[in-house]
């Protein structure tokens, strides 16, 4: 298949995550398999080295995994150092978008997410229709898995969306969430996701005229992200989908169009085992999904990024930053 069309596909990597952002690169790769003129995608990787929050037990060695993944896979690197300055995925998605003039579509990638093989084909064809039908400035999105409440079902698969949604809050709904393949906290492989797309002979698209979506695997078209919207600089770290959603809810108003591609499934491994290794003092009996919680650093941090996010438009209240992070950590420590 030949692209009309020109892609970039950005990938923020904390360097705890090495150990499974190889599954995400591997799906790109597959994605590409059939492609004739893979000079029309660009892949980004932003490998974040910094210790500004935690400190990294073996960066040398990470160093050289790196390497690794350069020979094996076609991806252009980035690095970030600085252990003085912070450095987030909000912060490379903003700078993601603002690449948006020299391509077609951006797409978010994420070092848990693994990509359909029908991506390019299926991105291509919606382009098409959607220019002929005057639409421009779009957000695309693949099936996903159970979520927790009933306004995800419209992005839902439709294998999974009649299965029932497991939280983790007691041993039981732990086991059942992550042995469960359409829980969202199942670490799903490249191979399984494939057989669920491989039941797909008609595309089931849908068309939203608000936005829902979270941040893995999400392709805006780049006329949307000439409208100026993106992930605004108050938000530092979670919330950076929640902020772009509504940025892009400011900018479009009822002009908001989503396509949601239903039948073909792209995966988010949020409780992978493999998320979080190489930090130090880290509690190796947790679950990934628990590590990072149960530190003072992130439960701080996640406090005043929500705190930024609730009052991020039509209001004269202060933003919180890096200061109050800092003064907010001492007290706490």
């Amino acid at each position: 298949m030949k692209l009309e069309n020109k892609y970039i596909i950005g990938c923020h990597c904390m360097f705890y995550e090495i150990d499974m952002v190889e599954e995400y690169l591997n799906s790109l790769r597959l994605a590409m398999e059939e492609i004739e003129n893979t000079e029309n995608i660009k892949i980004e990787m932003m490998w974040n080295m910094s210790e500004y929050f935690e400190q990294c037990e073996a960066k040398q060695s990470i160093y050289s995994k790196i390497e690794k993944l350069e020979r094996k896979y076609n991806f252009d690197s980035l690095f970030y150092e600085d252990d003085d300055k912070p450095y987030t995925m909000a912060d490379y998605r903003r700078e993601l978008n603002n690449k948006c003039n020299g391509y077609d579509y951006v797409i978010w990638g994420e070092s848990d997410c693994l990509m359909p093989r029908q991506m390019f084909g299926v991105l291509e064809q919606l382009k098409d229709y959607a220019n002929k039908q005057g639409i421009h400035r779009y957000i695309t999105t693949f099936g996903i898995r159970k979520m927790w409440d009933e306004s995800w079902t419209v992005l839902e698969h439709p294998k999974f969306t009649d299965k029932p949604y497991y939280s983790m809050d007691t041993e039981e709904e732990t086991r059942l969430a992550t042995t469960s393949p359409w829980s969202i906290r199942y670490t799903m492989s490249q191979r399984e996701m494939d057989e669920v797309n491989s039941e797909t002979d008609d595309l089931d698209v849908k068309m939203i005229t608000y936005p829902k979506f979270d941040g893995s695997g999400l392709v805006i078209s780049s006329d949307l992200l000439r409208t100026g919207a993106n992930v605004p600089p108050a938000v530092y770290m979670n919330g950076d989908d929640t902020s772009f959603l509504e940025s892009c809810r400011l900018h479009m108003g009822e002009n908001y169009r989503q396509f949601v591609i239903k039948n073909i499934l792209k995966v988010h491994n949020r409780t992978h085992p493999k998320k979080r290794r190489y930090v130090v003092n880290e509690d190796e009996t947790l679950t990934s999904h628990k590590k990072r919680g149960k530190k003072v650093w992130y439960k701080t941090f996640n406090d005043i990024s929500k705190g930024n996010l609730g009052k991020l438009f039509y209001s004269q209240e202060r933003f919180a930053n890096y200061k109050d992070f800092q003064q907010a950590l001492g007290k706490k420590k």
